[in-house]
């Protein structure tokens, strides 16, 4: 008697989990589907190019933002402090070497710091131009500066 409800009580539980769940989707079939925004998104991430795929999505998105792009880009406006030329501070991960710095500079960035030892570079540059940077074979990744955090101790 006990090893007949053991298995018949999991079997019953089972199965009115998956008609409780049958009925929540023909009544709200939208919440199983991916909704058209993450739809877009997942499509404007998959269309990126090589160059693009190195770029963090933050800088990306705001570059479209700029342009006035709007599909699979988010509403909301991206946070970027810009100098006086328009450069935004980014974090390179790259091997540094003569031609990395000489390309950050054809495109009117300025170096800020680089560490060879740790294949990292630290430049402003504007928006437009990070496309051509990530084209280098020696640049991994370009992502927004690292900036600290800090806590208010009272």
């Amino acid at each position: 008697m006990f090893m007949r409800l053991s298995i018949t009580i999991p079997i019953l539980v089972g199965l009115s989990f998956a008609s409780f769940t049958w009925a929540r989707f023909r009544l709200h079939p939208q919440v199983f589907r991916p909704s058209v925004k993450i739809r877009l998104a997942q499509d404007e991430k998959t269309s990126r190019t090589a160059a693009e795929k190195k770029i963090d999505s933050q800088l990306l998105y705001a570059l479209k933002q700029k342009r006035g792009e709007t599909e699979g880009v988010p509403t909301e406006p991206i946070r970027l402090e810009l100098d006086e030329k328009g450069r935004t501070l980014v974090d390179i991960t790259t091997n540094v070497t003569p031609q990395v710095v000489s390309q950050i500079r054809k495109l009117g960035g300025a170096i800020v710091s680089s560490y060879e030892r740790y294949h990292t570079m630290r430049a402003r540059l504007a928006l437009e131009k990070l496309d051509a940077l990530a084209t280098l074979k020696d640049v991994k990744f370009i992502a927004p500066a690292a900036m600290p955090g800090f806590n208010r101790v009272k």
